[in-house]
């Protein structure tokens, strides 16, 4: 089955899980966020920095629900993005969000789905850092998974996932069409109440439509998950990745180390989570990088009304190909944020962005604060 037709079979799955699901009730919770902004480089360009004032919203809905037998999430939302001094980067996108898990006695089957229609202006900034065009987007991604319990003690788990982008003309800025499919096989056991011991093998397969562009990677991991408090869970992979990728005809093989550490906290009034990850990534340049990235988002209470948060990406890319013509990059951003609640349903929220990017001959940074209102309803029952 290709991935044309696995795209074609997404309304008849999601159908199937809606009418697995009717028995179990339904809940609803809409959401909207109006802000003022303001940035200092709204091209994310080092060429000639453009700030502006403008206007940010958001609003969506969360339908969800949970049962012994299943489990489903669908959150369609649109967003606009609006800059006085250049109305030509104003954006209006628009996202689904859809997520369920079906749960048997031996064996739990799940799909992801997201589907995208946004600008370069905001999906290439952590990409390939294209930014100084308004061009539009396509993004599909779906991960069908499957985990079997052989034991009490043993599972298996198996996993696909097609990530596909289409770009407004495609090839003619350095931004090219393409489909990136991974398949995951895992097999745990269980050492303790709150230990796990994982083998992880994967393939990647990357293609870049327009070109000849293609890239094929294998990699073996060894993973270990464990519960260390009520409130502190983590979990630890390492291995190693070949990957042989074809770039302008020439043919390249490389090799190196895939790792992925990840740290969860909560406790009463504070949750933080980060998350480490190393391995070949696919990019819209028409290559594949080896990445580092590291994200981190800690968010907590100050009183029953103030809220904050900090969150953090960083990420380091080079090229895997000797005959690349791509440079390295590295980029950031830190967004720390407050909020203060009006009421049960309404707050008053800032946030600030500091990023940036480094290549081997430009550097470039970025500041923006968006002030606004944001509302969030309390889920009610549907049916």
């Amino acid at each position: 089955m290709t991935p044309a037709t696995l795209i074609r079979t997404i309304p008849g799955l999601m159908l199937a899980f809606f009418v697995s699901g009717v028995e179990a009730d339904w809940h609803i919770e809409p959401f909207a966020k109006a802000s003022l902004l303001f940035d200092d480089n709204i091209r994310f360009s080092s060429s000639d920095p453009t700030s502006s004032t403008g206007f940010f919203t958001e609003a969506g809905v969360n339908f969800k629900n949970e049962s012994d037998a299943i489990k489903t999430s669908v959150r369609p939302r649109i967003v606009y993005r609006g800059y006085v001094e250049d109305s030509d980067l104003g954006s209006f996108d628009q996202f689904l969000d859809f997520s369920t898990t079906s749960f048997g006695e031996r064996s739990d089957l799940g799909l992801n789905l997201r589907f995208a229609n946004d600008s370069t202006l905001t999906s290439e900034e952590e990409d390939s850092g294209i930014t100084f065009l308004n061009k539009r987007r396509r993004f599909t991604s779906m991960e069908p998974s499957w985990r079997y319990l052989l034991s009490p003690l043993t599972s298996v788990k198996v996993r696909y996932r097609f990530d596909g982008s289409q770009y407004e003309d495609s090839g003619e800025f350095g931004l090219n069409d393409y489909d990136f499919q991974v398949a995951t096989g895992d097999f745990e056991r269980r050492l303790a109440e709150d230990k796990d011991f994982v083998v992880r093998a994967y393939y990647q397969r990357y293609n870049v439509v327009e070109l000849t562009n293609k890239a094929t990677s294998t990699g073996l991991e060894l993973g270990y998950k464990q519960r260390f408090t009520p409130q502190v869970r983590g979990s630890f992979f390492i291995g190693g990745v070949s990957t042989e990728s074809t770039i302008a005809g020439k043919t390249d093989n490389s090799s190196g180390v895939s790792a992925s550490v990840n740290i969860a906290y909560d406790a009463e009034r504070m949750h933080l989570d980060a998350r480490y990850e190393a391995g070949v990534a696919p990019s819209s340049t028409g290559e594949v990088f080896l990445q580092n990235r590291l994200v981190g988002n800690v968010h907590g209470n100050l009183s029953a009304k103030l809220s904050w948060g900090i969150g953090v990406t960083v990420q380091d890319r080079s090229t895997i190909n000797d005959n690349s013509t791509q440079s390295d990059r590295t980029y950031f951003r830190i967004e720390p944020s407050l909020g203060w609640k009006l009421n049960r349903e309404w707050a008053i929220r800032g946030r600030y962005t500091y990023a940036g990017e480094s290549r081997e001959d430009d550097d470039v940074k970025r500041n923006q604060v968006y002030v606004g209102v944001e509302y969030r309803k309390t889920a009610s029952r549907l049916y």
